[in-house]
């Protein structure tokens, strides 16, 4: 019995020695450990995080969940916070990454291309290689002035390989330049933030894009807490030490980590479930879809992660199943950010064109000087022309607008926006299936539904829209009840029925 409570880190001694309310330690422990293992939702996640992030629920929830899953074996991804300055895009990760254990934390401020590999890891002198540990790492880069460390980091992102080779020149004093093999393991958590919305599309693809919302509500919430961390810090400090919610997260977190779970499993059939839907959402499928898909399936797998102790394990305990909850909680969250990221747009940009230029585009376009005076009236603040210079060209080489010269002064510039399809103002069936899209539907649906044997009649998902017509005078003929056409290679005109009939080509 002694050798028992010697190896017992709960004595006998201590189990009859009970609290006042009848429960002992070992008893105390046992409530502890369950409440630790609950299941918890993503508002109560997000309610939590709120002690030190206001608002920014997608952003702090998703970063959280991106961070959980440096703990599995494969499944880790890579976000960039991309934003102007002082909306708080190197505060969320930082907040958030207080959860987790600090020896799994790498926060460097600005880093050189090749100081990284410089600087970095152990030199190995059996073998004259460096060596970087990055296994399992949440690796947060603050501030960069560009994206190169990135650019060099391509492989490592898309996880090509588990290690990496690469091949550096370093410089030295006698010797001149020589070149120095540095090898890379295992796949981290890479956290990039930056102000410049200049990133190449390859890194755009590597990364899911957040940006911290600018809402008055946030702005004036982030007040408050400023006011009350400034007035007295140790003050605000033990509180937050304090926090049993916060607290109990970080436990939450520890264990999660001493559990060593390698992979979430998604059943074949809820993996069927997930491929229609994201097939229902994307009839037309692009390249980059195949690294959108990836972070949808990432994040389901991090509410399960979250939960796993309500979760069904392997026979191993190394994986757990995720379920439908997650499936559906994954989705939820990833619909947040989606619009923006499948576009390749920082957040913030597609809330200035939505916000914006969206409801002013037309046929006569704007020029720059109206849309600075429109993003005033949202925003409150004036739009540089650096920034604005960003913002357009951003917007336009994505698709939604075009810059063309004004037609009554060619000094000028007009903004435009981008025709994407035929419009049309008949309702469509599958033997004549001619969606017409304003920009409204195109930025809600950007796959359109072609005909196909599934619809013999009429397509059950089209949504009529507003038809685009006027007493417009037609450009052939100059009758008027002229409408809306998109003609190939000479941009848009209005035509009437009749010559529209008569056209010869693509209209």
């Amino acid at each position: 019995m002694k050798n028992q409570d010697a190896k017992d880190p709960v004595t006998s001694a201590e189990i009859n020695n009970t609290a006042p309310g009848g429960i002992s330690p070992r008893e105390q422990f046992i409530e502890h450990l369950k409440d630790l293992q609950r299941p918890i939702s993503i508002e109560e996640l997000s309610e939590i995080l709120s002690s030190t992030i206001k608002y920014d629920e997608a952003n702090k929830v998703i970063t959280f969940l991106c961070m959980l899953l440096n703990y599995t074996d494969q499944d880790q991804m890579n976000i960039a916070f991309n934003a102007e300055s002082s909306t708080g895009k190197s505060y969320i990760p930082l907040e958030v990454a207080s959860y987790f254990p600090q020896e799994d934390v790498m926060i460097r401020a600005y880093t050189s291309p090749t100081a990284f590999f410089h600087d970095e890891g152990e030199w190995v002198k059996e073998l004259k290689i460096k060596f970087i540990d990055l296994e399992k790492k949440i690796l947060i880069f603050l501030d960069q002035p560009h994206d190169m460390l990135l650019q060099r980091l391509r492989p490592l992102l898309s996880h090509d390989k588990r290690e990496l080779t690469i091949k550096i020149t370093d410089r030295r004093q006698k010797s001149g330049l020589r070149t120095k093999t540095v090898v890379i393991r295992g796949f981290p958590t890479v956290i990039f933030c930056s102000s410049k919305f200049a990133m190449d599309e390859q890194e755009r693809t590597r990364l899911l894009i957040l940006s911290p919302e600018v809402a008055q509500e946030k702005l004036k919430a982030s007040i408050l807490l400023l006011a009350e961390k400034l007035s007295d810090r140790k003050r605000f400090m033990e509180e937050l030490e304090n926090d049993p919610k916060r607290r109990w997260l970080k436990s939450r977190v520890a264990l999660i980590k001493s559990a060593n779970i390698e992979e979430i499993i998604i059943k074949p059939e809820d993996m069927d479930y997930i491929v229609e839907k994201f097939f229902a959402d994307h009839r037309h499928l692009i390249p980059r879809h195949q690294r959108d898909f990836p972070r949808l399936i990432a994040l389901i797998k991090a509410h399960a992660l979250l939960n796993l102790y309500s979760r069904e394990r392997t026979e191993d305990g190394h994986s757990i199943y995720a379920t439908r909850e997650d499936i559906e909680e994954g989705y939820r969250l990833y619909k947040m950010v989606s619009e923006a990221n499948e576009l390749g747009l920082p957040p913030e940009v597609y809330d200035i064109y939505v916000k914006v230029l969206k409801p002013h585009l037309n046929d006569e376009g704007i020029t720059r000087r109206e849309f600075a005076e429109y993003y005033y009236e949202v925003y409150h603040k004036p739009l540089g022309i650096r920034r604005l210079n960003e913002i357009l060209k951003l917007l336009s080489s994505v698709g939604l607008i075009r810059e063309d010269p004004d037609p009554n002064d060619k000094r000028y510039k007009r903004i435009y926006p981008q025709v994407a399809c035929h419009i049309s103002q008949e309702e469509p069936t599958c033997n004549q299936c001619v969606f017409y899209h304003t920009q409204e539907c195109i930025m809600e649906n950007p796959s359109f539904i072609q005909p196909t044997a599934t619809y013999p009649n009429k397509c059950p998902k089209f949504r009529k829209k507003p038809s685009i017509s006027s007493d417009r005078v037609c450009e052939i003929c100059g009758s008027k009840g002229a409408k809306f056409h998109l003609v190939p290679g000479q941009g848009t005109k209005w035509i009437c029925d009749r010559c529209l009939r008569e056209y010869e080509g693509d209209v």
